[in-house]
């Protein structure tokens, strides 16, 4: 069954349309050899993970996809939904920390679903849009709504299930309707009131959904008054790391706080374990600083949250996800 990588809250299917791509349901059971075969064309086998991701850790897919169409992302998951393999669905790979065996299953890659269009302020954008061609796209055409988003790396489709933003508004805060492939191979369109976010969740983001296309409402705008509002959320990016390869914040910020002042309090700076360090300028990030395994981040991870809670009390959650652990 398809695993969608931001996983966070289970949410009951409601009445919407539900379209079928009608996929062959005859699946054998040796399913790899099937599998080859069909998807040969953008099947790569044992695929380097730490090339997948941000962080540049992870041991090797089994399979590794990048289809190029949604139909071609609701056969893979109508396969695996029939034949009971996995399916792990990589956005850009900029918030994810793999495990360094070796992932059996599928991995599929939305970066190649990278179709946008343009409607006045609407915008519609499949998955793989990366999220810094979508904000310099709206400042050209002088819309506003998207500022929040500027220096947000990876692509538009985990944005969205994580609800990425900052300065307290996030991607849910744009959203006009979203298109999501579900674990069976069908399709979903959900309408602005059918879905909701807060801080880093997206209610669609369960488990087996993949987000696939997103509209978006932007505002038209003056191009002094997108700069002004772009330059207060670059500021606040300043004080980030940029030495090293990171996969951004490793906590969630606890309700009236900051997980970096609570690390720093803590003494969570320079911290090491193998080749993964805990940032000296932002503490709530964990630079491979050459070499590093995943189980190094996953191990720097756990003693950073035990020297907060020891310190303070405070159980800070995760904001990175792990994959294959």
């Amino acid at each position: 069954m398809p695993i969608f990588l931001y996983n966070l809250d289970r949410i009951s299917i409601k009445h919407n349309a539900k379209r079928d791509y009608g996929v062959r349901c005859n699946v054998s059971a040796d399913w790899r050899t099937d599998f080859k075969k069909d998807y040969a064309r953008i099947l790569q086998e044992r695929a380097s993970l730490a090339a997948l991701s941000a962080l540049g850790v992870g041991g090797e897919a089994e399979f590794f996809v990048e289809p190029d169409s949604l139909n071609e992302v609701c056969e893979i998951f109508r396969f695996g939904s029939v034949a009971g393999f996995p399916v792990y669905v990589l956005g850009g790979g900029t918030n994810v920390v793999f495990s360094d065996g070796t992932l059996n299953g599928v991995t599929l890659s939305a970066r190649r679903l990278c179709g946008m269009s343009w409607d006045g302020e609407l915008l519609v954008a499949e998955a793989g849009v990366p999220m810094p061609l979508i904000v310099s796209e709206a400042a050209k055409r002088r819309l506003a709504g998207v500022e929040f988003a500027y220096g947000i790396p990876g692509s538009l489709g985990g944005a969205v299930a994580g609800n990425a933003g900052a300065g307290g508004r996030g991607m849910s805060d744009v959203l006009e309707e979203v298109t999501t492939v579900e674990r069976d191979g069908s399709v979903r369109e959900w309408h602005n009131g059918e879905f909701s976010g807060s801080y880093r969740s997206f209610s669609l983001s369960a488990t087996g959904r993949l987000i696939a296309k997103c509209k978006i409402k932007f505002q038209n705008s003056s191009r002094e008054d997108i700069e002004r509002e772009t330059e207060i959320f670059k500021k606040a990016r300043e004080g980030q790391p940029r030495e090293g390869r990171s996969a951004g914040c490793t906590f969630k910020n606890p309700p009236g706080d900051s997980a970096g002042r609570l690390l720093d309090v803590a003494g969570c700076k320079g911290l090491r374990v193998g080749g993964a360090v805990v940032s000296g300028v932002h503490a709530n990030f964990i630079i491979n600083s050459g070499g590093a395994s995943g189980m190094d981040i996953v191990e720097l991870i756990g003693l950073c949250r035990d020297m907060v809670f020891q310190k303070t009390g405070i159980s800070l959650e995760n904001e990175i996800k792990l994959l294959g652990f």
